[in-house]
């Protein structure tokens, strides 16, 4: 009773108690560097709090990368879980135990965006207690949020790749459906400005979580919403055009959203030397997977570094509990009474997405080039975890007996089997639940970090079009492996920012913050310094504080000349045409989003 006052939902609870073992490698000492992504997801959010510390609250440049000449690498990485990382950050937590409560946030985010899609599918939208047959379709949406949760690729985007961004993309997924769910069933009825809103703030969430989704994850929205129009042209024999232009609007309103990111991705993104994201360890070609892989038990920490399939060193298993219940909704789907057409639509979007990620259908990522920036097939796993749980949470309901209409709350053989489910949820994949630990060593929160990754894997460093030299040392190399390197939230004087490279001169002082560099420079003659930082559209230089005309060297560094005497330069990493008009557009959106949500109820109706 206590519990109905307050409102608290028990199953929801329930699932993220049950949710909890799979965060029991984060709870550990130490953290999975090793992991493929592992260290960007520390050294990323580091930068970023070095820019934002530095006065950049849309952080772009990241300071350390490239041996110390920066990159815009926030201009291609979509930085909302950054974000939520730096919230963290800001309340004392180290850049590692940071990226922890990042993946622990996202991970029961997943478990309650599953639960609260699937419970919308079984309940219809019901809020009120209806007895035992609400208390099984909750409960069904447990085992459906517990599926989502502990399906292997799910642990394995956490503890064998450690890539963040990825993981909280999956925490996206089941709100995203349930947003343009609700918008598509509730059509142009009372609430659709609320309904809309809605739509527009969590697939521009999405977008704005990982660079990935508007080549994946999108074109499968929109799938869906194709799917649930048809079905609304059945209904009414006609097109039900108002439903099909809210829709609209939910994916136009989201991508004039994400404006910030995205109009300044598009316009500069040019100047990024881009194949190294393509090629060699990039290309897709060597990352598609054999069908046997999608149902082998294999686990492994390896890469996926065999195009054969044969010798890859990570799994890309669907799950012994979702394979089977996908057999099960298969056989099931011509009889089901409840949720006939969505069970269909999982099983068979399901289906499409693996398909995808196999060698036949290379000729598809041949022929839509632009698919080559999601890298790895296998990415799409991802899809397809997220539609198999929810068609596994679909088919169970409709493998349960139908109570009668007065049945009364009472605990039987169909609850006893969703418990059962549920608890095969957590235990099949417990093998599973396993990182690779190492301590936590103080460079591994600063920009040695970064400078002994490309120590290590020269072979990743990207350039801009203004390189005419490449390289994979700088006069920065030495500094970062200097025993006395310091570096506090981005801010160090370790490094060589400044070098006088004609004439004669010396620096008297440099300091290098997450978006900006300041030094002084004796020139005993005229002169040119180089400023050892990417020239990119942005970087301003005051001399004295005098705006001065900058230039990139051939390996894409910033020059400026001075003349004879003492002087002060600051170089600082601003704004530029197009993420001006980005932050605009993103602003007059978000006010448009305000006022749907601010809109009284309507009567009218479609």
């Amino acid at each position: 009773m206590l519990m109905r006052r307050l409102r608290v939902d028990g199953y929801l609870i329930l699932l993220l108690v049950l949710s909890l073992p799979a965060l029991a490698p984060l709870l550990a000492p130490g953290y999975f560097y090793a992991a493929h992504d592992g260290r960007h997801s520390v050294f990323y959010l580091l930068q970023f709090d070095a820019s934002l510390r530095d006065g950049a609250l849309w952080p772009r440049w990241a300071m350390h990368h490239i041996q110390g000449y920066g990159y815009p690498t926030f201009l291609i990485q979509a930085p909302l879980g950054f974000y939520l990382g730096e919230i963290f950050v800001l309340l004392g937590a180290s850049f590692t135990l940071a990226a922890k409560l990042t993946w622990a946030t996202g991970l029961l985010a997943s478990a309650w965006g599953m639960y609260a899609l699937a419970r919308h599918w079984l309940t219809g939208g019901e809020t009120v207690d209806t007895g035992d047959r609400l208390d099984l379709r909750r409960l069904t949406a447990v085992v459906a949020g517990l599926l989502y949760v502990y399906f292997p690729y799910h642990l394995a985007d956490m503890y064998v790749r450690g890539a963040l961004n990825d993981t909280l993309l999956l925490a996206w997924l089941p709100w995203l459906f349930l947003a343009f769910d609700r918008l598509l069933l509730g059509g142009a009825t009372s609430g659709w400005p609320r309904r809309l809103g809605v739509a527009v703030l969590v697939l521009a969430g999405t977008l704005l979580t990982h660079t990935f989704a508007l080549l994946s994850l999108a074109p499968l929205l929109v799938t869906f919403v194709l799917f649930r129009l048809a079905q609304a042209w059945r209904r009414q024999r006609a097109l039900p055009w108002r439903t099909t232009l809210l829709a609209a609007a939910g994916g136009i309103g989201a991508l004039l959203l994400t404006s910030i990111f995205l109009v300044p991705l598009l316009w500069e993104g040019r100047y990024l030397q881009q194949q190294v994201y393509v090629t060699d360890t990039y290309d897709f070609r060597n990352h598609f997977v054999q069908v046997g892989q999608f149902f082998s038990p294999f686990w492994g920490f390896g890469f996926s570094d065999d195009p054969a399939g044969a010798n890859d060193g990570m799994s890309f298993q669907l799950g012994a509990l979702l394979a089977l219940l996908a057999i099960a909704g298969l056989f099931t789907v011509g009889r089901a009474t409840r949720n006939r057409a969505t069970l269909a639509y999982l099983l068979a979007a399901g289906g499409g997405v693996l398909f995808l990620m196999t060698p036949l259908a290379q000729p598809l990522w041949e022929t839509v080039t632009p698919l080559a920036v999601i890298q790895f097939p296998w990415r799409l796993l991802a899809l397809a975890g997220f539609l198999f749980s929810a068609a596994g949470g679909l088919a169970l309901w409709n493998l349960l007996p139908e109570p009668a209409e007065d049945a009364q709350p009472a605990v039987g053989a169909p609850s006893g089997g969703l418990v059962t489910f549920a608890l095969l949820a957590v235990f099949a994949s417990w093998p599973y639940l396993q990182a690779n630990l190492a301590p936590v060593e103080p460079w591994r929160e600063d920009g040695r970090a970064i400078f002994r990754f490309e120590q290590e894997h020269p072979d990743m460093i990207a350039y801009t079009t203004w390189v005419t030299a490449p390289f994979t040392t700088t006069a920065m190399t030495a500094d970062y492996a200097a025993n006395d390197y310091r570096e506090v939230h981005g801010v160090t004087e370790s490094l060589t920012r400044f070098e006088v490279v004609a004439g004669e001169g010396e620096v008297l002082r440099q300091v290098s913050r997450g978006s900006s560099a300041e030094g002084i420079v004796r020139m005993a003659t005229p002169g040119t310094v180089q400023i050892n930082l990417f020239y990119f559209p942005g970087w301003t230089v005051a001399v004295d504080g005098v705006a001065a005309a900058i230039r990139p060297t051939p390996t894409g560094a910033i020059a400026v000349d001075l003349p004879a005497g003492e002087h002060t330069l600051v170089a600082r990493f601003g704004d530029t045409p197009p993420r001006t008009a980005g932050l605009a557009i993103t602003a007059l959106m978000l006010l448009g989003v305000v006022i749907l949500m601010a809109t009284p109820q309507s009567k009218k109706r479609e």
